[in-house]
This record gives C-alpha cells, structure tokens and sequence, in this order.
C-alpha cells in the first residue's frame, strides 16, 4: 500500500492560505508565524555552512585568505546590486538594506537624520546568532567552534576575536563601497557579552545622504 504524505508536502504557505479562505483567523495567525518558522532552519544552517567554509579557508590558506574570499564574492555577487541600486541615491539604497534585513531575520531599529540613516542591530540572525548558540571558538557551549579573528585586520572592523562569518559585512558595507568610489556606508561592529547578548553599543550600520561619489 502506498500512501501519499500531504503532511509532509504542504508548506505553511499553502495551509494558512487555506484558513484565510475558510476565515479561521486564529488558525491564520498562528499560520503567519509557521510561514516565518519553516523557513529559520535552512536560513540558519546555510549560515553554519558560510561559516564552515571560512573556516575551511583559515585552515588551508591561512585567516589573511578568508578576506580574499569575501573579497572575490562581493566582487562578483553584492558590486552589481550595490552600484545599481546606488544610482538612485542613499535612501534606495538604505530601503534595499532594510529589506535585506527584514527578510534575514534581523531585530533592528533606523533614525534618519539631515546627514544620514542608522540602522541598530539590536539581533543579527547571522554573526550574533553564532555567538549566542556558542558556535565560536573557544566556546564551549557547543561541538561547532567557528573561527574568529586572531588578530585585528581592517576588515574585521579593526579587532580580534571577531566571527570570520562578520568580515563580509565590514567588506561590503564599509571597505570595498569606498574602493568603487560610493562611500555612501559605513559601518561599526557592537559589544557583546560572553553569551552573544548586546553589551554596550549593537553593530550599526549608517547610510550618508551626501557621500555619494568618492
């Protein structure tokens, strides 16, 4: 006998459609969050699996190596989409961020200023989520120990200990704009406790309405 697992093949998409039709709201609430649920597990091991691969890199090559690797995919992936949505100025470019984050899992905050737009990370589903599952080096909270910086390079935000994972971030939105002649944003790592909680200061990042050509 065969049997066909609908269980297994409907998304939360798919059965929370299903009670808006049928007009049980409090199924369709409870739907809105298995849609965001469904998706965490392949986010977060995709983020494990970016951070194993610097950690490959580090291994084999050495950590100076893991910055070529930032390096050559934001050549490749993230310079398109930057110097395109950069021709529409710094507001685009901080609304396209503010997506990115919405649909990365961030817990932010942005003021907007005359001078510029800053993002407060107050949760990273990425670098910070490492931290708080101990899933860095020297941690040992769990068997995954990621990576971190042994010494202080520019694109580890000038510091040691930071997630190898987090160098992208100081790459792309802060180094590498400046190097293409856009230093329209900048950014700051945060302060964390040994658990990965904000300490001090989260990371921010900042969007200048007036810093568009270098």
């Amino acid at each position: 006998m065969t049997t066909t697992r609908l269980d297994w093949m409907t998304t939360a998409r798919e059965t929370t459609i299903a009670a808006i039709r049928d007009g049980r709201i409090e199924d369709a609430l409870k739907g809105v969050d298995a849609i965001w649920a469904e998706g965490r597990p392949i986010h977060d091991f995709y983020g494990d699996m970016c951070a194993t691969f610097c950690d490959f890199i580090a291994q084999e090559l050495g950590e100076e190596a893991v910055e070529r690797a930032w390096r050559f995919l934001g050549e490749r992936l993230w310079k398109p989409v930057f110097l395109e949505a950069a021709k529409a100025g710094a507001e685009a470019m901080a609304g396209i961020y503010a997506m990115f984050l919405r649909s990365h899992g961030y817990e932010f905050r942005v003021e907007e200023d005359d001078e510029k737009f800053t993002f407060h990370l107050d949760y990273c589903p990425s670098g910070q989520r490492l931290m708080m599952e101990g899933k860095l080096e020297g941690d040992p909270r769990h068997p995954l120990n990621h990576g971190v910086s042994k010494k202080p390079y520019a694109w580890t935000f000038n510091k040691a200990g930071v997630p190898y994972y987090c160098g992208h971030t100081e790459l792309w939105f802060n180094s590498m704009p400046k190097e293409w002649g856009l230093p329209m944003v900048s950014g700051q790592f945060g302060q964390f406790d040994a658990e990965g909680k904000v300490s001090g200061t989260p990371c921010m990042t900042f969007f200048w309405k007036n810093k568009t050509a270098g």
